[in-house]
């Protein structure tokens, strides 16, 4: 199973995923980019990063089921992450969620909502992007939360709609909520 973490910048996606794999039997889906790594980031614990030509033999030897671009930078997803007896998360723009779910199997998907917009723009701004980079961040905030508002269709690609309030009780909901995620199989162990 797959388990996706969509939602705005700044909404805990990381945090959640770092939070899931510590708390619970689940791998880390490293992501192939080829965006810069920040300061705060570890190369093949975080994501790998890759140059453009890199992520173009993985793309070519299909060692990757899906990708996509954002913002500039390419993102890859490793096609070994499809094993049957493999429970991992990842991050996942929300835009990508349907054809994720065609490329993928057994995904389940998670969008987060921040309590506070304002909040989650801060969280952008601890990041110590280019300016550039930031502004092109907190623009896509705007567009994504009027796309989720006006786009039914995506809203309906997600299997859970989770609100992040930043707080203890937010981290042990969305714990509890990954452990009783019903699967066809229902082979999962979730400690």
């Amino acid at each position: 199973m797959i388990i996706t973490l969509s939602g705005i910048t700044g909404c805990g996606k990381s945090y959640y995923k770092n939070l899931l794999i510590n708390k619970l039997n689940i791998e880390n889906m490293i992501i192939y980019t080829t965006r810069e790594k920040r300061k705060d980031e570890i190369n093949g614990i975080d994501k790998h990063f890759v140059t453009k030509n890199e992520l173009e033999k993985l793309i070519k030897t299909k060692e990757v089921f899906a990708n996509y671009e954002f913002l500039g930078e390419n993102y890859a997803y490793g096609k070994k992450y499809l094993q049957e007896d493999m429970c991992c998360v990842t991050e996942l723009h929300y835009e990508w969620i349907k054809d994720f779910k065609q490329k993928g199997k057994d995904v389940y998907s998670i969008y987060i909502i921040p309590k506070d917009i304002e909040l989650a723009k801060s969280e952008i701004k601890k990041r110590n992007l280019a300016p550039n980079i930031e502004k092109m961040r907190l623009q896509e905030v705007e567009e994504h939360i009027e796309n989720m508002k006006n786009n039914q269709d995506l809203k309906k690609q997600f299997d859970n709609v989770f609100l992040n309030n930043y707080d203890e009780e937010s981290c042990n909901r969305m714990i509890e909520l990954v452990k009783n995620i019903n699967t066809t199989k229902n082979d999962y162990i979730l400690v």
